[in-house]
């Protein structure tokens, strides 16, 4: 289930979005995530890059709170993980997953999908009207993503590109203050991917978009507003700034053990990979 809702009422003044300290998991005397330390400012996007095994979906799961770690501390929006309630820090953020994806009705439509942001479940509540301003909401959410054409077709139906449209929609309904993407075009194709990185350029060009923090693998899908990278390897962070300071071809040929070139096209980062032979 994706979580979306309102955030916490409360946020301590010049408080970051997301704050870890000595972030550690340690699971069956294994070591997944080793001393993660890192900020967010509210209202940035950060991007986290790193191999397969890094560690990078264990540390989404902390930070939306479904993994608790071994040592460290957790803050988000200035709430402290552990002093809190966590089911109240949760609404306020949004989840997606699309390898994970919820396990809608396959008769729900695309519209429907959308307006379950409002409750943050997978159902639309039985024998409940939707009131005319969240009628509005959805419809604008609906608009903004593109998704007019298909909005009364079968979720189960589309596209893979559309039902991440479609996903993000459901998110933005619950107003999140803070988003949580891992391989947000996992699964896509060269057009649909592009098509989810105009989406994602789009949301953060918003006046008062949420944090942003999502996981990838490819420079190329990185949204151009991006404003920190933090790179992962074998669970410890092995390099954490702005873009330019990380996305060398250095840095990240050390980080995928290959030789990597990294260049700046249109505003966006992309890598050619060789094994330097």
């Amino acid at each position: 289930m994706i979580p979306c809702g309102w955030f916490f009422l409360a946020v301590p003044l010049n408080a970051h979005a997301v704050n870890l300290e000595n972030v550690s998991v340690v699971r069956q005397g294994h070591s997944i995530l080793a001393g993660v330390s890192f900020r967010v400012a509210p209202g940035s996007c950060c991007a986290i890059l790193g191999p397969n095994g890094s560690g990078k979906s264990t540390l989404l799961a902390v930070l939306g709170g479904y993994v608790w770690p071994t040592r460290g501390v957790v803050r988000i929006g200035g709430q402290t993980y552990g002093q809190v309630e966590l089911a109240r820090v949760r609404r306020g953020i949004g989840l997606i997953e699309p390898s994970r994806s919820p396990m809608f009705d396959e008769r729900m439509s695309v519209r429907e999908v959308v307006a379950t942001g409002l409750s943050g479940t997978i159902r639309l509540p039985l024998h409940e009207e939707i009131p005319p301003k969240a009628q509005s909401r959805i419809k604008a959410e609906i608009r903004s993503f593109g998704l007019g054409r298909v909005a009364n077709d079968a979720f189960s139906q589309v596209s893979t590109g559309e039902q991440m449209k479609a996903l993000l929609a459901r998110a933005m309904i619950g107003k999140p203050r803070l988003l949580l993407l891992d391989e947000p075009t996992a699964g896509l194709d060269m057009g649909a991917r592009a098509v989810c990185m105009g989406v994602l350029d789009r949301l953060l060009g918003r006046p008062d978009h949420p944090t942003v923090v999502m996981i990838s693998h490819h420079l190329d899908e990185l949204p151009g507003a991006v404003d920190q990278v933090v790179l992962l390897k074998q669970g410890r962070i092995v390099g954490a700034g702005p873009p330019a300071a990380v996305l060398t071809s250095a840095k990240l040929s050390r980080l995928l053990d290959c030789h990597v070139r990294v260049l700046k096209s249109n505003g966006r980062y992309v890598a050619s990979v060789s094994d330097g032979s």
